[in-house]
């Protein structure tokens, strides 16, 4: 019976102890505690737990377009009209050109291409020449000048030349026909805007110059700011002035005999000026 009663001392000695440690881990060593108190709670946790620290992807870089190969359009300025169709441009109509003749009326409706102009004596600087409105206009503005024009398509050695003349300027001046011009000379009539005439037949040969075949004065010109219609004729060794339809006067060169030439119409100024000189036509005939 004694090993059975020690063992259950023992058991009862064990529990015993494991009491008194166990109040003594409850409450503390030394003093009286509260029955009410409500004892500390430490939460323990076995090891400090790091954050999660949630990744997140890198941002996407954006992808950048490679240019292409053709450039975009460009908008046209609006200021701009669009480039019309090519049209055709109409032909220009040249001015009209009379078949050429020996014998016809120039009437200056267009500036003629076969007549040609010369200043024998003078500023050819102050004198001009034109065509317009049916006219052959001579203006001179300088003194002593003599300005021819000449048709240059035919020579004549027996020819009828006739012409209508308006001054416009200064009484001062003298209108001229001639004919037979050539290099070796010619025949030429002047009648002055005062009522004289002269005749001349005019030598290049060793400077001759004008030699007067007659001289005087007509009834029949219209003196002043007036129209006349002259003419001259050189048939053989004659040469006749018309003044306004009248045979004013026939001479005979028997010293020059100059030899067929061109026809031309002329003006001279003197101590007055302007000269202006209107031609309303040329007429070109036989004597």
């Amino acid at each position: 019976m004694r090993p059975k009663s020690l063992k259950t001392l023992s058991a009862i000695l064990i529990v015993l102890v494991l009491s008194t440690l166990s109040c003594e881990f409850s409450f503390g060593g030394g003093g009286n505690q509260d029955d009410t108190a409500t004892p500390d709670i430490q939460q323990v946790t076995s090891a400090p737990i790091d954050p999660v620290v949630q990744t997140t992807e890198e941002p996407t870089e954006t992808a950048i377009v490679p240019p292409t190969a053709v450039p975009p359009t460009p908008i046209p300025p609006t200021d701009i009209p669009p480039t019309a169709a090519p049209t055709e441009q109409p032909t220009e109509t040249s001015e009209p050109v009379a078949e050429s003749q020996p014998y016809y009326t120039e009437e200056f409706d267009y500036v003629p291409d076969n007549w040609y102009f010369e200043v024998l004596m003078g500023n050819e600087e102050k004198t001009d020449i034109s065509v317009g409105d049916g006219k052959l206009t001579f203006t001179i503005e300088d003194y002593d000048t003599y300005a021819y024009v000449f048709y240059e398509d035919y020579t004549y050695a027996d020819v009828y030349l006739e012409a209508t003349a308006a001054n416009r300027g200064s009484n001062d001046n003298m209108i001229t026909l001639v004919c037979r011009y050539s290099d070796t000379g010619f025949y030429e009539v002047n009648i002055g805007n005062d009522g004289l005439y002269d005749i001349y037949a005019y030598i290049e040969a060793m400077d001759t110059g004008y030699r007067r075949l007659y001289n005087g004065g007509s009834l029949n010109i219209n003196t002043g700011l007036k129209s006349n219609t002259f003419a001259m004729s050189c048939e053989g060794n004659e040469i006749k002035l018309y003044v306004n339809g009248v045979l004013e006067r026939t001479v005979e060169d028997n010293t020059y005999n100059l030899p067929e030439g061109l026809i031309g119409v002329g003006v001279s100024s003197f101590d007055n000026i302007p000269v202006i000189i209107d031609f309303d036509y040329v007429y070109i005939d036989v004597p």
